[in-house]
């Protein structure tokens, strides 16, 4: 396995290689030097691509989406995946679907030229809520997993009393 990582000529994005990539242990020690990079360089935009490597179908399995999840913890916003086999590419996409479903904001692409498209059409987007707007709908969602846990709570005593 090799790998290199750096920074783009674009000031928010963090570029990764991966090479020749045999195990999952080889990912994950990939995955924890780009999350050491970037609580280096902190950009929001990580931009991986992955040259003759195996593909990954078991990404909740082998704990890898936790990797994902720490770095959007560490200020990555967005992750771009690139694949050059058809194999990577659609193991790629599976992924997109999983961390998609645990609120990571990561896509499959088969260029450079539209992954960094991607990265610049996010960044102008303005931000559909103002602060007020987002503070309101946090407290809200508080509120209803309060709920949510009173409700649980009131039903287990209740089939318990039975």
């Amino acid at each position: 396995m090799v790998y290199r990582i750096w920074t783009a000529v674009e000031p928010f994005i963090l570029r990764a290689e991966l090479l020749d990539r045999e195990s999952i242990e080889e990912t994950r020690t990939f995955l924890e030097a780009v999350l050491r990079e970037n609580r280096r360089y902190r950009r929001p935009c990580l931009l991986i691509h992955v040259s003759s490597s195996r593909p990954v179908f078991h990404v909740e399995e082998h704990g890898l989406i936790d990797c994902f999840r720490d770095l959007a913890q560490s200020c990555v916003t967005q992750i771009a995946l690139l694949g050059d086999t058809e194999e990577l590419r659609l193991s790629h996409e599976y992924l997109e679907l999983i961390a998609q479903q645990h609120g990571l904001d990561v896509r499959s692409f088969t260029d450079e030229e539209t992954a960094i498209g991607w990265f610049r059409y996010q960044r102008t987007q303005p931000e559909r809520r103002d602060a007020d707007e987002r503070r309101r709908h946090r407290q809200w969602m508080r509120y209803l997993e309060r709920r949510r846990g009173e409700r649980r709570f009131l039903h287990r005593r209740a089939a318990a009393a039975h």
